[in-house]
């Protein structure tokens, strides 16, 4: 009798948490609808102390909308550099925030984007030192999507930016590199004719393949040292570099550079049965000292 009963206080006690958490958020969306502002911030005390953590952001969210209300906008600030800190794309949309919270969300997230771009790349940094190119490859495009559209007023966070992208082709190419290959697929049944191309295809010409300068002179007693590797572009139709990837890292403050210059290099596209196709070319680079 005592178990049961044990039993079933330990079961109701879990059912009014989720319950509470959801009426709570109810009551705050209708104080807010009714522009009680005030009241509405007691009922997000109210709310965050149900735990319900996947509701996080909803309190927080309409807290920064009731300070933005009443002028307080530097306790607004406070609660949306919580929110861009959590989730750094967030931006409220028109159809639900009017002009003044759009705005102080895109003051704060001026502020701290770069910070957090620059957090981030140190992270894929320490992940691409260590080798662990899958977490490296995560935060260095997590530097790309914070950048986006943000480096025209700030050279800093351009050159931030095109660091993170070579270290992304770096950190994709070392990792595809430690994946296991795919199966092989399957033969085509032998009642089915494998298609063969009547000619082999021709092989893409340079048109331009510029590799940056190499001044080694900050390296010290490694200046007088002889590196070399390569790098793989694909070639679409047009004669187009569509992707470069690292094959033999060269040296790591040549490779973002070398990736960079190999985006822009023009060709001739390869042809099979004279007409263009997307190719791959292998370019290998040897870095010399400067007599």
């Amino acid at each position: 009798m005592w178990l049961w009963r044990l039993t079933l206080v330990a079961l109701l006690a879990g059912v009014p948490v989720a319950a509470a958490a959801q009426d709570a958020l109810d009551q705050v969306r209708q104080l807010y609808a009714s522009a009680d502002y005030e009241a509405t911030l007691l009922a997000l005390d109210r709310a965050e102390a149900v735990p319900a953590p996947e509701r996080t952001a909803e309190i927080d969210y309409y807290r920064a909308l009731c300070l933005i209300a009443l002028g307080r906008t530097a306790d607004a600030d406070v609660v949306i550099e919580r929110i861009v800190a959590a989730n750094p794309q967030y931006e409220p949309g028109e159809d639900e925030a009017g002009p003044r919270v759009r705005a102080a969300f895109a003051s704060v997230r001026r502020r701290l984007l770069p910070q957090i771009a620059r957090d981030q790349y140190t992270a894929g940094k320490a992940a691409y030192d260590r080798k662990d190119f899958g977490k490296a490859e995560e935060d260095f495009r997590n530097v790309m999507d914070v950048t986006e559209g943000r480096t025209s007023e700030d050279a800093d966070l351009a050159d931030l930016r095109t660091l993170a992208g070579g270290f992304l082709d770096l950190s994709r190419a070392a990792r595809i590199k430690l994946d296991p290959p795919p199966a092989p697929e399957p033969p085509p049944p032998a009642s089915q004719p494998v298609p063969v191309a009547t000619e082999p295809p021709s092989d893409s010409v340079v048109i331009q393949q510029a590799l940056p300068p190499w001044n080694p002179t900050w390296l010290g007693s490694q200046s007088r040292l002889e590196f070399q590797g390569s790098v793989e572009v694909t070639i679409d139709e047009n004669g187009d570099v569509t992707s470069v990837r690292i094959l033999a890292p060269i040296h790591p403050a040549y490779d973002p550079q070398l990736v960079a210059a190999a985006r822009a290099w023009k060709y001739q596209p390869a042809r099979r049965n004279g007409k263009p196709i997307v190719s791959t070319r292998r370019v290998d680079v040897v870095l010399r000292p400067n007599e």
